[in-house]
């Protein structure tokens, strides 16, 4: 290993040296941003990821929950809102026994791995009713402007003495606590939503209120489900209004481009409603029909001894006399439908109670020829679904206007090659000097191997055409001589000491 790194070493200053000015500062500069780039790398990795833990309701609660997690050890900083507590991902499961040992988190949120298997029957099912409610929660918390969620269920056993009963029916209360921004009655839809196909309760059993104002409540009614409360029946109509705005304008548009404008105000009857009720037959029809058959056998029987007078005296030795009673009783056990099914009745979406319409046109049109004011209203009046017998001719309002004439938008050029040239060039300058550098380095590698390889092959060649050297000039043989004692100490540095040993002999004699 260490010969290895001595041989990089030697590698590395060797194409180091190699090296002009501009190079090197080319290559450092390369050097130092891929380790600024890994540091930055490094650094970010190693920042927490911090997940939220809790959202107290109340200010005493945020204290509580953060003395219990600095009595834990476990570090927390406020989310983005300031109403909840954040935790390294890596402590969230310290952090939520901590807060569970506290009394802040209910313990049914534990997993439901720490059941016993010698647990009787009934703790079982408490703690697994427990485990979805707290799932509900979880679900329901996770809407858009859900800040916390409780939900609360039961499910009473069923009397088997009385059908349809409504007070053993499940039941289910969600209490939300929502952000300002929020609108309950969209929420509150999706969160009893949530909580019926959860916690397996019809949708018509779930009673939704904000907890922060406890006067807002919402319930699922199956017969107002098309308007569904007082929100969703003014966005009825608005949405009917806009529409038929829309069409009349668009229409207006292709006859006086630019000359028109019609506004049209939707009001609906709120006074709709679906009527459900059973049907009975006709003719009573038996579901099932049983009968009982019981018969009983009553038998009297009289005996007289033998010796009796009166026996005697008409010469019989044994009389005997039986009576015998038969009874036979059938009893039919029949059971007749109730109903037959169910109808309901009315009005499936309410029915528009007036128009108002609002019509503002050119005073330019009233001097084209052929122009009618009267036309023009009587084609709104069309498009928009005027009726006479229901709208008030008091309802549709027309006023002349001075429409101005807009001019037309200019159209900026786009940015030209000088300006996309000036803005991506240094990035595009930096990529293409480090992928040079890159290569540059490369080709380097490559060669060095090449030219050590192809030292030896030289010199042999060098040596081998040296073959007389007394027909040469004396400065050349001089320079031929340096140069092969200067290969010899190169390739063996005991041979100077050699050499100087033999000159010296030979001196002395």
């Amino acid at each position: 290993m260490r010969q290895f790194l001595n041989e990089l070493q030697k590698n590395l200053a060797g194409i180091w040296s190699r090296l002009d000015g501009g190079q090197r500062l080319i290559v450092a500069s390369v050097m130092l941003a891929a380790v600024v780039g890994l540091g930055g790398i490094l650094w970010f990795a190693g920042q927490p990821s911090y997940v939220t833990v809790l959202e107290p309701s109340s200010s005493e609660e945020m204290r509580t929950a953060k003395r219990v997690l600095s009595q834990a050890g476990v570090p927390t900083i406020p989310d983005e809102t300031g109403r909840g507590l954040l935790v390294d991902r890596t402590h969230y499961g310290l952090a939520r026994n901590a807060l569970i040992e506290g009394g802040l988190l209910d313990k049914s949120q534990r997993s439901l791995l720490d059941s016993s298997l010698v647990e009787d029957a009934d703790t079982k099912r408490f703690k697994l009713e427990a485990a979805t409610r707290a799932q509900a929660e979880m679900a329901i918390a996770a809407l858009a402007g859900v800040q916390s969620a409780t939900v609360t269920a039961s499910k009473p056993k069923r009397s088997v003495f009385r059908d349809r009963d409504r007070e053993t029916a499940p039941q289910a209360t969600v209490a939300l606590r929502l952000r300002p921004e929020a609108a309950f009655d969209a929420v509150a839809r999706s969160a009893a939503s949530l909580a019926s196909s959860q916690l397996g309760i019809p949708m018509t059993n779930v009673e939704v209120f904000d907890a922060q104002s406890p006067g807002q409540r919402w319930r699922y009614d199956p017969d107002r489900e098309a308007g569904g409360g007082s929100a969703e029946f003014l966005a009825l109509e608005r949405r009917l209004a806009q529409e038929r705005t829309a069409k009349a304008q668009d229409a207006l548009d292709m006859i006086h481009p630019g000359k028109t404008k019609v506004t049209v105000g939707v009001e609906l009857d709120p006074q709709w409603e679906i009527t459900s009720q059973k049907v009975l037959a006709e003719s009573p029809i038996v579901l099932s029909d049983s009968m009982t058959k019981d018969t009983s056998d009553n038998s009297e029987r009289d005996t007289t001894p033998a010796g009796d007078p009166s026996v005697a005296a008409q010469g019989s030795t044994e009389s005997q006399a039986r009576t015998s009673n038969t009874t036979k009783k059938e009893t039919r056990d029949r059971t007749y439908m109730a109903d037959i099914g169910e109808r309901k009745s009315g009005k499936l979406a309410p029915e528009v109670k007036r128009l108002s319409v609002a019509l503002i046109y050119d005073r330019a049109l009233e001097q084209q020829p052929g122009f009618d004011k009267q036309n023009l209203v009587n084609v709104v009046k069309s498009i928009v679904g005027w009726d006479a017998a229901r709208d008030q001719d008091t309802a549709f309002s027309s006023m002349v206007g001075e429409f101005s004439v807009e001019e037309p938008i200019a159209i900026e050029a786009g940015p030209g090659m000088g300006d996309l040239a000036k803005q991506w060039g240094p990035a595009i300058g930096q990529i293409v000097g480090v992928v040079l550098v890159i290569l540059f380095l490369k080709s380097l590698l490559k060669a060095q191997p090449s030219r050590e390889a192809s030292g030896e092959p030289a010199t042999a060649s060098v040596s081998v055409a040296a073959v007389d050297e007394t027909k040469l000039p004396v400065e050349e043989q001089q320079k031929r001589m340096r140069r092969e004692i200067e290969r010899a100490i190169a390739s063996d540095p005991a041979a100077l000491a050699k050499m100087m040993e033999s000159w010296l002999t030979e001196q002395k004699v």
